[in-house]
């Protein structure tokens, strides 16, 4: 039979308070572990992050709702009791609060649903001891961590799994369902023994355009000992993974052109000047070159004091990164003389610049510490750009730029001065061309 709201209220927190504090306890473990379950399942939505806030409110105003709903309505049944004693009886009586008919079968149905529970928790546990018991068959391997750190998991144990087990901080957005990418590692040792990646996780690391050694954590299973390393800092959020998911972070080997750019004559610009002021001025600088560097393509990398390093090629082939580059210094040169007759009164003379291009073969890979990283290059290309953008003073020129840019974007540069020079760390002489206004490039 049904009984009354009334009758419950009066049952659980008067006659049984137990029974009513239960009820809360039960109500909130619930509640909890459902948004649990649908935060997990929805942080990985590019636009969760959007409606969390509101989730959030919702989540926690019904549950507070409901127990308030439950107090006001406990109060008005004790204030009845105090205006009306006959009404507790009547409450009784009609609820068949003491009726063994009503009572009885209640109880017993509560006790088989006690028992059904141990019995389903002792199952978990003889569960839990027949997989130990099977994975200590098959053997046990161990896992090694940065730090000196290492896992002693069974055989075919996951390594995001074998994370878990030591507690060992691990980047997993979507739980380790294979869902995404977060949890990828590098493996610095046993790559030939390792299983190949199925079907679904060889679909992930193509599109992250990954190597060999590049693995997720959630699906790689090894059968021996081996080594990882955690590319994503374990606090990674969906919006984070969203911006590193082009992962060139995998640390892949990529043709690309390389562009230094630096202010000439830096310290008499700024040594008479308020430190807000010379900030002001790097600001418009950068926003000026920086600019230049997006619109054509490439990506703003490094900001050092007056100087600046773009990449161009990350999405693009030689060809297309090279002409982009070439195309980057023409409008750098056009924006920046726009910013010198904007700043004219600001400024004792123009803002000069120099800038060194180079193309070829770097490591592209996310470097830093924590959740501090930033997606940078890393290889003899990256020094010859420097060297050239150093030439640019000697030369007095704009721009140096090698033959390889030139060459590769297919370029005819015949008409500016060809110079060989010498590189710290190549054997033979470089070729550039020395450009003495960036406007007088065709690219």
């Amino acid at each position: 039979m049904t009984r009354r709201y009334d009758v419950v209220l009066t049952v659980y927190f008067s006659f049984v308070p137990f029974w009513g504090w239960r009820q809360v306890t039960v109500l909130l473990v619930a509640w909890t572990h459902g948004c649990l379950g649908v935060h997990y399942w929805l942080r990985a939505r590019s636009n969760y992050h959007k409606f969390a806030p509101l989730l959030l409110t919702s989540a926690t105003l019904l549950p507070v709702l409901a127990l308030l709903g439950i107090w006001q309505g406990t109060r008005e049944v004790l204030a009845q009791w105090q205006l009306h004693p006959e009404w507790l009886q009547m409450t009784v009586r009609e609820g068949h609060v003491r009726d063994p008919s009503v009572n009885g079968p209640s109880w017993d149905l509560e006790v088989q649903l006690y028992w059904i529970y141990v019995v389903l928790l002792a199952l978990v546990f003889v569960a839990w001891a027949a997989r130990w018991l099977v994975e200590r068959h098959h053997g046990l391997i161990n896992i090694a961590y940065p730090g000196g750190r290492v896992v002693r998991v069974p055989v075919g144990c996951a390594v995001l799994d074998a994370s878990r087990r030591a507690r060992i901080p691990h980047a997993a957005i979507c739980g380790g369902r294979g869902r995404c990418t977060t949890c990828r590692i590098r493996v610095l040792r046993g790559v030939d023994t390792l299983p190949p990646p199925s079907a679904s996780e060889q679909a992930l690391l193509d599109r992250l355009r990954a190597g060999p050694s590049v693995r997720l954590a959630c699906q790689l299973r090894p059968r021996s000992d081996t080594a990882v390393l955690p590319l994503l800092p374990p606090d990674i959020g969906a919006s984070e993974m969203r911006r590193r998911d082009y992962s060139e972070a995998s640390d892949i080997e990529r043709f690309v052109a390389i562009m230094f750019v630096d202010i000439r004559r830096s310290t008499a610009l700024v040594e008479k000047r308020l430190p807000y002021d010379v900030v002001f001025l790097l600001n418009h600088f950068f926003d000026a070159v920086a600019g230049a560097v997006v619109d054509t393509g490439g990506m703003p990398n490094q900001f050092v004091g007056d100087g600046m390093m773009a990449i161009f090629g990350i999405h693009a082939g030689p060809h297309e990164a090279c002409s982009q580059a070439l195309v980057a210094a023409q409008l750098i040169h056009s924006r920046l003389s726009d910013m010198n007759r904007t700043l004219a009164n600001e400024l004792s003379e123009p803002i000069a610049i120099g800038v060194g291009l180079h193309a070829g073969n770097v490591i592209l890979g996310e470097l830093g510490y924590r959740d501090h990283f930033v997606l940078t290059a890393i290889g003899d290309s990256v020094h010859v750009a420097a060297r050239l953008q150093e030439l640019t003073k000697d030369y007095g020129c704009q721009l140096v730029v090698s033959d390889i840019v030139a060459a590769t974007a297919g370029v005819e540069m015949s008409g500016f001065p060809v110079r060989e020079v010498n590189v710290r760390g190549r054997a033979e002489p470089l070729a550039v061309r020395i450009v003495g206004a960036m406007n007088e490039l065709v690219a």
